[in-house]
């Protein structure tokens, strides 16, 4: 491929220690060692992936401060999906010039676990959409299930571009196909995309993974793959880096060659305005 291949979603982040502590209330991470960035470059490295998005867990905190060190010194490698104090009016007013920091592309909303309704209810009030509307700042949120969270937000502010993380599923309790086809109905508005991230999370079949490929194959056909971003959420992948890169690239056969170089980062690219990133080929 001559375009970038460029991973949607990858957390980053560093142990707790007494200058950077975790919350008292943290929940488990996804692994007893962190991933960090030199890690994170020798996997890419490895599976020939370019680019990726950073994002902080939520065990660590509203933490930015890594993500965007890293998005500052490498921006033709690494983004950074921030963490934002969305009910907070006072920090709403700050998003004028919120994306004039190297490597700030998006801010990431966590809506899975909690008061989601009051969470969402907050940001409402506080003006966060519609400024994020109006600033033309892309939001990632994780809201697994909720359709019509998802609905709602881009009836009322149309201007938002919302990115449904993971395809909106979270478990493995159903077939993989089953779990996305309510999303299919999102597809109409077109500032909504998804990220095909996290699917050999959500499946118990090997490699080649058939129902990944056809779940990618169903969001292409209803998103257009302009709105369909891959990715991995690498710290928790059961499935080797390369083995779900090489998924993609040549085990998509009924996707055309310029389709799948917008599901494996072109698409990316254009939605969140980054550039500067290029292929290492």
């Amino acid at each position: 491929m001559n375009t970038p291949i460029v991973d949607a979603q990858v957390h980053v982040w560093k142990a707790s220690s007494p200058d950077r502590p975790w919350p008292d209330d943290a929940i488990a991470p996804q692994r007893e060692i962190p991933l960090e960035i030199p890690e994170l470059s020798q996997h890419m490295q490895k599976a020939g992936v370019t680019a990726a998005l950073l994002l902080g867990p939520t065990w660590e905190g509203a933490r930015n401060d890594y993500v965007l060190a890293a998005a500052a010194s490498e921006p033709g490698r690494y983004g950074a999906l921030c963490r934002f104090p969305t009910g907070d009016p006072a920090a709403v007013e700050q998003l004028a010039g919120w994306r004039s920091r190297t490597g700030a592309l998006g801010i990431r909303m966590s809506l899975n676990r909690g008061d989601v309704r009051g969470t969402l209810a907050a940001a409402i009030s506080s003006g966060f959409f519609a400024a994020a509307a109006a600033h033309h700042i892309p939001l990632s949120i994780y809201a697994p299930g909720r359709y019509w969270l998802y609905e709602h937000l881009v009836q009322h502010y149309p201007d938002l571009k919302i990115t449904v993380d993971h395809a909106g599923v979270e478990t493995r309790t159903e077939s993989l196909l089953t779990a996305i086809e309510p999303l299919l109905a999102l597809a109409k508005y077109p500032g909504i995309a998804v990220k095909a991230s996290a699917l050999p999370c959500f499946v118990s079949e090997g490699y080649p993974f058939p129902s990944i490929v056809d779940a990618v194959y169903w969001l292409v056909a209803a998103f257009g793959a302009e709105r369909v971003f891959w990715g991995s959420d690498l710290s928790r992948l059961p499935i080797p880096y390369s083995q779900l890169v090489d998924v993609f690239l040549y085990h998509t056969d009924e996707l055309s060659q310029a389709e799948r170089r917008l599901v494996l980062g072109g698409a990316l690219l254009e939605w969140l305005d980054w550039r500067g990133v290029t292929s290492a080929e």
